[in-house]
């Protein structure tokens, strides 16, 4: 944890010398854009996909369908917001790895890397690695979504039998659809972490901060694992950790709240 932590401390230092404070905000234009679709996209094609399953089981609760079902749902729902965001993910990422000291920034750092992509490999370069990320994306969305249903349906029914009332009428605080929803989010993330390395690295490559070129996802991983050993398959979760637990508790308290004032359940 520690080595992790000084690793951290380090890349920010070497990301403060390449541009100040701007170039820890790299990309963050377009993930800002690519986040807006992918959350609507993911939480609606969620909700689709348990309303399906509920009608399948021949009743309309959408809480009531099986745990197996729930996780379907959960992964549905990552995979198809995935696919549709997944070229705006792949510049964001490359354009972060094309920052360097004196470089082009902003809208030109954009175009630049959007240009090189489509010199490089035409439409496909905007989505290398899309089936290892789809692979990744699944798990990762079963196990998030799924998790924080089932901790917030326990956490209300026991409050129900407490106040002898229905599960409905009882509420639930931000504090803690934020805390569930930080441990949801950080244990799909662990769990899949080692999928994302790849997958970011086969959207980097060829890159100023990232010359290496695979061939695809074998290579990617034979190589990672010969350079680096098993470790360099976690390389950098300390960080991601810290960005994933308060931005997916941050993601289900603003779902949660927008359900409650739209009136649904």
């Amino acid at each position: 944890m520690r080595k992790g932590i000084q690793s951290l401390v380090d890349a920010t230092k070497e990301l403060w010398k390449a541009g100040g404070i701007r170039s820890l905000f790299a990309g963050n234009g377009l993930n800002v854009v690519k986040i807006m679709p992918e959350s609507a996209i993911k939480f609606g094609a969620y909700e689709a996909s348990k309303r399906a399953f509920a009608r399948l089981e021949g009743h309309d609760d959408t809480k009531k369908i099986r745990p197996t079902f729930q996780f379907l749902s959960g992964g549905l729902g990552g995979m198809v917001a995935q696919c549709f965001v997944y070229p705006v993910d792949t510049l964001k990422f490359r354009m972060q790895c094309e920052l360097v000291q004196g470089g082009v920034q902003g809208n030109k750092l954009i175009a630049e890397t959007a240009r090189k992509m489509w010199q490089s490999a035409g439409v496909l370069a905007f989505f290398r690695g899309l089936p290892l990320g789809l692979v990744g994306m699944f798990p990762y969305a079963a196990i998030d979504l799924s998790t924080f249903e089932y901790l917030k349906q326990g956490l209300l029914a026991r409050k129900a039998r407490q106040d002898k009332c229905h599960e409905d009428d009882v509420p639930l605080s931000n504090f803690t659809t934020g805390a569930i929803g930080a441990f949801s989010g950080a244990l799909g993330a662990s769990f899949v972490y080692p999928l994302n390395v790849l997958r970011t690295r086969l959207q980097a490559q060829g890159t100023v901060l990232h010359p290496t070129t695979y061939n695809g996802i074998i290579d990617v991983t034979r190589t990672t694992y010969r350079t680096e050993g098993f470790r360099g398959f976690y390389k950098g979760i300390t960080p991601n950790m810290l960005k994933v637990a308060p931005a997916v508790s941050i993601s289900y308290i603003v779902y949660e709240n927008a359900k409650r004032f739209l009136g649904l359940k």
